[in-house]
């Protein structure tokens, strides 16, 4: 039988990178929008490709949220007209200035 040697490096950085994703997952599960009209939405379309926090930390104007979704949509978010619509409604009143 032939047994393999893992170095002390290779396993340290195994545990890193575990304990890494533990706590990514740990701080998405953490952070939580504002419940109100447009919330699973904002989860659906905004989360795909950003963190919670990142969203919730903005504190943007109407005209900023509204540039912003429309820039999301333009790179590719799949957002329908009705659904920019309630985004822009959600983000500014839970995350406007």
């Amino acid at each position: 039988m032939r047994r393999h040697r893992v170095s002390a490096g290779a396993v340290l950085l195994a545990l890193v990178a575990v304990l890494a994703a533990s706590w990514a997952a740990g701080q998405q599960q953490a952070e939580k929008l504002a419940e109100g009209p447009g919330a699973n939405l904002v989860l659906a379309k905004c989360s795909l490709c950003h963190e919670l926090g990142h969203i919730t930390r903005i504190r943007q104007t109407r005209e900023d949220w509204a540039d912003t979704v429309k820039l999301m949509i333009r790179r590719g978010a799949p957002v329908s007209p009705a659904e920019e619509t309630v985004l822009v409604e959600y983000l500014t009143k839970y995350y406007g200035r």
